[in-house]
């Protein structure tokens, strides 16, 4: 197989150039297709069935949450005629834009409201848009309710008649005396009226006449200015209709928010959305004391992808230009330097297109599969042209150097390709599906780099111009300082094996104090528009959090029950007292919501609910609407219900910790048997369930490719005392990266468990060629202290330059726009650094004591014997 490998690269190479060239344009050309999946959530996001199943339920029961854009507009008081005029201005201009469903604020929006004293007029629109709207960060999650009222309060002035006519006769005959009415309004009234009679003096024929005058459930504002007055009224609206506080306006009313709906489109397209917003912010600019800020899934995606973007354009050079400042730093030949660079520009080009091909999308975490793919080939490359420019020192024959290279170490540079892509297929064992899929794109990038490189290089370095002696020797000092630092581990190879022991001893217990979480905010700079924002809805408004609780009945109608709703309640309440809690919102919040409104009077709002009659009357008005509020909360015939609860960005530890004390407060509540079950989902939830699955993920990933690679390399060396001696530096330098990640307090979490697998594929690599050679020397008939200097010589300028290369292309994601990604670069270039310590100081010594077999150390004992005795004779016969 090398001989046909070797015989393919040196005398066919217009047909290896051709097939890479086909084969590379083919895959090229689809890269400009590749889409891109900016999604933050799915960063943990785990593929735990029950979590699938309830986030299904619940959108097909609640309504989808993905295509709501929201913008903050900060002032001292948003209620100013000015601040409002602002609001009411660019909501009026954005609904005419053609990727706008609908946006809507306090100003466009029919609030419902009790104006005293006011002459009778019909009521206007419902709050059918509102009823979408829930926190503005965390869109279309079925929505949060609006005050109640509207359309089933339309009709009213029809509905009851002339003020006072009838009343002597009382309620029922006053109803029955109207020609033009609705029986199960009418009845629904007279239901709420009974249930509550403290709060309807008078009854129906007081009460009626009251709602037709008083209650308004139009916009306030009707043209596209906003006066004093009318700033006033929507301030009453407001304090009237206490569901609005924390999702359209903040407590403190300093922050309004304008919601955005946009239109059924592609990614794409929302993409080019967010770029029209964008625009049209610059072309409508706030007033003077007025800041705009924007937040929304769509606007978070379009910013990812952005970033995404231009940290390509940017890490992707910057890589290629280390790695050409390092390459010809390390050869001083030209060809050495640039045509690594074309095996890897190739190996890219073909794995992104292949993405495209298998509908892969790009992401936060398979972003940096480029430079990975760069760097990691790269690295065999040194390993190649530095072998063929040693064999070039044995013969002048440039084809038969290139022949004896692929001999030397096509199998050297398969297994360290094989075991770094072992290393990130482990990943595949993860509960996280981002990582999965991270996993094995990059296992077969490496591998098609493995295949480029070994192709590629050697067809054009055979045929590009052999390096000069000047340049075959610069570099001679490094070989020179390896060698002398090898020989002196060699002589006491017990104390360096100590000193190991003792170091790793620390940093394992230094390693136990490591923290597993994951923010949100986590992935984002804190001058970051996107963490400000969020921030901003945390202190302002109800966050972007949701954690949805779904609860449902076999039974008809059970939480309209008022004892299944008082312990709906009581979840809701002992939520709400948590620290991690902003606010809590359920069914029964937006039934009391349209008492108050009815009543006129708040108190009524903390009333209990009498009985089930109360319930369905409210129901019954609700229903009435085109669009009805209570659809977003109830479902199933009132079989189904939610409960939505707003997180604080707290991380995921202590949000699955609220959630494990939310699930026993509902089992308390609602134990086995009581015909009420539940589920949980929202992205608070599916946010951070992934997150128990990191230390799982961990653990498996790094046993199944300790396992994998101890058997490869036992089986490819024929041994398995070699095998297990490659553990032990392989090993050090993962514990040293989490001792590393303790001191800089970065936690271990979906986006820094990858480091460990990749860690591990790449650490073995210098192993690799240490026993591969050592191997090589023995097999001449040098001792293993000899073998292992000539090892030194041999490799270790390769595995110093090679780690160097993967150390500084690594730091170069130090500069990439996500948190994540930087840290990345960060840990995996402190793990490359230990790494190439421990195989320069770790593994001479241990294979120094034992590398050899005990036959083998003892028929050198014998020769050492024999050879003393030779030598004693001689001196005492002299």
């Amino acid at each position: 197989m090398l001989n046909w490998l070797a015989h393919l690269v040196t005398h066919r190479r217009a047909l290896v150039l051709t097939i890479i060239a086909v084969v590379t344009v083919a895959l090229g050309v689809q890269i400009p297709n590749i889409q891109a999946d900016p999604a933050p959530e799915n960063l943990i996001s785990s593929f735990e069935r029950e979590g699938e199943d309830i986030g299904a339920l619940f959108e097909g029961s609640f309504g989808s949450r993905e295509k709501v854009i929201a913008l903050l507009i900060e002032t001292d008081n948003v209620l100013s005629p000015e601040a409002l005029g602002f609001v009411h201005q660019l909501s009026l201009s954005l609904r005419e834009q053609p990727w706008v469903e609908s946006a809507d604020s306090v100003t466009t929006l029919p609030l419902p409201r009790r104006v005293r004293d006011a002459d009778p007029s019909p009521s206007g629109e419902s709050l059918d848009d509102l009823d979408d709207l829930q926190d503005p960060e965390a869109p279309d999650d079925g929505g949060a309710p609006a005050p109640a009222g509207g359309e089933s309060l339309e009709d009213l002035d029809d509905l009851l008649g002339p003020e006072g006519e009838g009343q002597d006769e009382g309620d029922e005959d006053w109803a029955s005396s109207q020609d033009d009415y609705d029986q199960d309004m009418v009845d629904a009234l007279l239901d709420i009226i009974e249930s509550y009679p403290p709060f309807f003096e008078g009854g129906l024929a007081r009460v009626g006449p009251a709602l037709a005058t008083e209650l308004r459930v139009d916009p306030v504002i009707t043209g596209t200015s906003v006066s004093p007055e009318q700033a006033a009224e929507i301030a009453t609206a407001i304090d009237q209709s206490p569901l609005l506080i924390g999702r359209l306006i903040s407590a403190d009313h300093t922050v309004a928010a304008i919601a955005i709906r946009l239109k059924d489109m592609t990614p794409r397209e929302a993409h080019r959305a967010v770029e029209s917003l964008r625009q049209h912010l610059t072309n409508h600019p706030a007033p003077p004391g007025v800041e705009v800020h924007i937040g929304g899934l769509p606007y978070l995606r379009a910013t990812m992808v952005e970033k995404m973007r231009n940290d390509q354009l940017k890490l992707i050079p910057i890589t290629l230009l280390v790695c050409v400042l390092l390459l010809y730093l390390s050869f001083r030949w030209l060809p050495g330097v640039f045509l690594p660079l074309g095996a890897v520009v190739i190996t890219t080009l073909m794995v992104v297109g292949g993405m495209v091909v298998v509908n892969e999308p790009m992401n936060v975490i398979n972003n940096i599969i480029p430079v990975l793919l760069i760097i990691i080939g790269i690295s065999d490359s040194i390993h190649i042209v530095g072998r063929y420019r040693e064999e070039l020192g044995r013969t002048t024959d440039r084809d038969e150097a290139g022949r004896r290279t692929i001999h030397a170490m096509a199998v050297a540079c398969f297994l360290t390709s094989l075991t770094t892509a072992v290393g990130l297929a482990s990943l595949v064992v993860s509960r996280t599906v981002m990582l999965r899929h991270f996993g094995i794109t990059s296992a077969v990038g490496v591998m098609i780099a493995y295949v480029v490189t070994m192709t590629f290089l050697p067809t054009i370095m055979t045929w590009a111009k052999a390096p000069t002696q000047e340049s075959k020797d610069w570099g001679g000092w490094l070989e020179g300082g390896i060698m002398l630092m090898t020989a002196r581990i060699l002589r006491r190879p017990g104390m360096a094996l100590t000193g190991t022991a003792l170091a790793l001893a620390g940093l394992v217990y230094l390693s136990l104090g490591l923290k597993v979480d994951h923010a949100l905010l986590d992935q984002f700079d804190p001058e970051d528009d996107v963490y400000v924002t969020t921030l901003l809805l945390e202190e302002k408004l109800d966050g972007v959090r949701p954690l949805e609780i779904v609860f449902q009945s076999e039974t008809e109608g059970a939480f309209d029950e008022p004892a299944r709703i008082a312990q709906l309640d009581s979840i809701r309440d002992w939520a709400i007292e948590r620290d991690e809690v902003i606010t809590g919102i359920g069914h029964a919040d937006v039934i009391r919501a349209t008492l108050g409104l009815v009543a006129g009077d708040d108190r009524i709002r903390h009333e209990p609910f009498p009985d089930a009659r109360a319930v369905r009357a409210v129901q019954t008005i609700l229903s009435k609407r085109d669009e009805n509020p209570l659809d977003n909360w109830e479902a199933n015939n009132g079989r189904m219900v939610r409960l939505q609860i707003m997180v604080k960005d707290v991380g995921a530890q202590a949000t699955m910790a609220l959630i494990d004390d939310l699930e026993a407060e509902i089992d308390r509540v609602f134990p086995e048997g009581s015909g009420v079950r539940h589920g949980f989902t929202g992205e608070a939830h599916d946010g951070s369930r992934g997150q128990r699955a990191v230390v799982h993920d961990l653990g498996s990933s790094l046993a199944t490719a300790i396992v994998i690679i101890f058997i490869l390399l036992s089986l490819l060396f024929r041994s398995v005392r070699l095998g297990l001696l490659s553990i032990p530096p392989n090993l050090i330098p993962l514990v040293g990266t989490l001792a590393y990640m303790v001191v800089r307090g970065i936690p271990l979490n979906a986006a820094t468990v990858i480091i460990f697998s990749i860690s591990l594929g790449l650490a073995v690599d210098g192993t690799i060629h240490v026993l591969a050679r050592f191997r090589e020397e023995t097999a001449r008939g040098l001792r293993s202290n000899a073998a292992l200097v000539r090892a030194a010589r041999g490799t270790g300028r390769a595995i110093v330059v090679s780690g160097l290369t993967l150390m500084a292309g690594f730091a170069v994601l130090l500069m990439s726009s996500f948190v994540p990604v930087r840290h990345f670069g960060e840990l995996i270039s402190v793990t490359v650094a230990l790494s190439l310590i421990a195989t320069l100081i770790v593994q001479p010594a241990l294979l120094s004591v034992a590398g050899l077999s005990r036959a083998v150390r003892a028929a050198h004992r014998e020769e050492d014997a024999r050879l003393a005795a030779s030598v004693r004779r001689d001196r005492e016969e002299g």
